[in-house]
């Protein structure tokens, strides 16, 4: 089997949290589900205003919406816990010099590390959609006669299911320069994530203030508008909105704090001053 199979199994052992989370989450939804099911002998009227089967269709579509948009701020949390804290963890811990022993690169790693954090976490977070999608099908077939859910067929959650990881993917692919960024600077600072929220909105106010330049700010505010556009009609609108010009930016951003990170990972130095010392 590929080393990076055995990686991917240490950080699952290590970040616990990203399996207990969800499975927490998925425990509460289960006991509402329990408590829905055991008032089956209650009655119920529904008074309803206008057509059945449109007021049905629309509930449904938003009870999906709000499974998925809350399956995906899960993940984004668990992946934003995570990337500041995998690489330095290894640091202080010195497993880090464990697995610099090994033959494996520090590509690799990184590699491992990123798909980690941008498909496994979602992965794992989907099987909450899945799994709640399965109780609501059950609770409409036993409790409510298929009135709220008509389409909430066992197909329809399988498509459900696969459409929101296929929207995950695509939100992966436009958070991965994100990614890289906030490994090469959780590798010399205990908090990237507060640095970069920092250097990024003084990137994009301060040109405002002194030369009245809105070309930063539009650049930041059409990137972070990329994955939360993941999740509307049009999957590709948030990159095709953002411009060529835009993306090869951002990109290259990526490819450059990726290769900032490579290099940093290869030393035995966490500050910066004392990695510049050490040249």
């Amino acid at each position: 089997m590929h080393p990076s199979f055995y990686m991917l199994e240490k950080e699952l052992i290590e970040h616990k949290l990203v399996t207990r989370v969800p499975l927490f989450i998925l425990a509460c939804s289960f006991l509402i589900f329990i408590s829905l099911i055991a008032n089956t002998h209650e009655n119920y009227q529904i008074h309803i205003n206008g057509n059945i089967d449109e007021l049905s269709q629309e509930w449904g579509m938003n009870f999906n919406h709000l499974v998925k948009s809350g399956a995906a701020l899960i993940s984004l949390l668990l992946t934003s816990l995570y990337l500041p804290r995998t690489l330095r963890k290894e640091r202080q811990e010195g497993s880090a010099m464990f697995w610099r022993s090994m033959p494996v690169s520090h590509l690799m790693t990184h590699s491992v590390k990123l798909v980690f954090a941008l498909l496994v976490i979602p992965v794992i977070c989907s099987m909450l959609v899945l799994s709640i999608d399965i109780l609501f099908w059950i609770i409409n077939t036993v409790r409510f006669n298929q009135l709220l859910l008509p389409d909430h067929s066992l197909f329809n959650i399988l498509l459900n299911w696969l459409s929101f990881l296929l929207q995950m993917a695509i939100a992966a692919f436009a958070l991965l320069p994100f990614a890289c960024v906030a490994l090469a600077i959780s590798q010399v600072i205990n908090s990237p994530i507060l640095v970069m929220t920092v250097i990024g909105y003084t990137l994009k106010l301060l040109p405002i203030y002194l030369f009245d330049f809105y070309g930063v700010s539009d650049f930041f505010t059409a990137i972070l508008a990329i994955p939360m556009k993941v999740f509307s009609p049009n999957l590709l609108s948030g990159f095709v909105e953002a411009g060529v010009v835009n993306l090869l930016i951002y990109y290259v951003i990526g490819a450059v704090a990726l290769a900032i990170s490579l290099s940093l990972s290869k030393t035995n130095e966490i500050s910066i001053s004392k990695l510049f010392k050490n040249h």
